[in-house]
């Protein structure tokens, strides 16, 4: 997928600094390892200089006996370095820098049938990078678990009967349990109740969590996305307008929040319906929050979408009084 020039020197920036921690990293533990073991930096001048002169003589088209001589040093060399380097209980590898991807090096880049390919590391810091940029005006780091108060909702039947708190502690459970045992093939969920009722609380909550286990997610209202993409496709930015709309379906876990209460046309309610439809098919999951039910919804969009989310969503319904107001 093609990526902005922002995305791509964002990404490289990170790469860099992966690659340059794991160095420096590995630097001060040598830095270290010479001053308790003044002979590892004997060993490793004289690999230096062995690797030097190996390399004039494979220009020089010296004898093989000249490089299997030179071979058999450095392999002796690296014998001893292993023994000192157990002796002070450290294997023999300890002394090279932890890569964040060892295939790579945190190039980003790996030989594959003689030709040089991106690494999948990189391919997936350039798309974690981009949902990123995405999220920039999304608070996703607002809210969690810890802090979502159950003692709002109450404890006595409602008007339905149904009793708002014990309703609400169930889909508590089931949100935790959803984010910490989340995988790309999640089941797709409905979060549909009044104003105020901790929607857009735990489904950042859940965002949140998913996101510390490694997974790209995409947070956003449906009024923003939407009029996102309306900008661009109206605007003729079809690149962008790609790069954004690919962004919302390969991302692992897609957020849409608010629904319904974007501007209503006849480009939106496509939209809609595309986004959650196409994730439906790659099984990509998905989490819609909307203050309507689903008949509103219906009148809204379509039958076909609202027979989409029924048959495709586990459906939590938010009870009780809005919590803002409480607050």
């Amino acid at each position: 997928m093609p990526y902005s020039n922002e995305v791509k020197i964002a990404a490289k920036e990170k790469l860099s600094a992966r690659r340059m921690n794991a160095e420096r990293i590995a630097d001060e533990k040598r830095a270290q390892l010479y001053q308790a073991s003044p002979r590892l930096k004997e060993i490793d001048d004289e690999l230096s200089a062995i690797g030097a002169k190996t390399a004039i003589a494979v220009l020089s088209g010296r004898a093989g006996e000249e490089l299997a001589r030179l071979r058999e040093q450095s392999l002796s060399l690296q014998d001893e370095s292993a023994r000192i380097l157990g002796s002070m209980g450290h294997a023999a590898d300890y002394l090279e820098p932890s890569y964040y991807c060892t295939l790579c090096r945190d190039t980003g880049y790996v030989e594959e049938n003689n030709r040089t390919v991106m690494c999948d590391c990189y391919k997936k810091l350039l798309s974690d990078t981009a949902c990123e940029m995405l999220n920039q005006t999304s608070p996703l780091s607002l809210s969690s678990f810890e802090d979502f108060d159950l003692s709002y909702y109450s404890a006595e039947p409602d008007s339905t009967g149904h009793i708002p708190h014990r309703r609400m502690q169930q889909i508590y459970d089931y949100c935790m349990q959803y984010a910490d045992t989340f995988s790309p093939t999640s089941k797709n969920l409905f979060m549909c109740g009044g104003t105020g009722l901790g929607k857009t609380h735990l489904s950042l909550a859940i965002a949140n969590r998913v996101l510390n286990k490694g997974f790209s997610v995409v947070y956003a209202s449906a009024p923003e996305i939407l009029s996102k993409l309306e900008r661009e496709h109206f605007a003729y930015q079809y690149q962008e307008e790609s790069n954004t709309y690919n962004l919302l379906i390969d991302c692992d876990l897609l957020i849409m929040d608010d629904l319904g209460t974007e501007f209503q046309s006849n480009f939106t309610k496509t939209a809609i319906y595309n986004l959650f439809n196409t994730r439906i098919m790659r099984g990509k999951p998905s989490i819609l929050t909307t203050n309507y039910q689903l008949s509103e919804l219906q009148d809204m969009y379509s039958q076909r979408f609202v027979s989409r989310v029924v048959g495709s969503c586990d459906r939590l319904y938010f009870l009780g009084e809005d919590n803002r107001i409480k607050r």
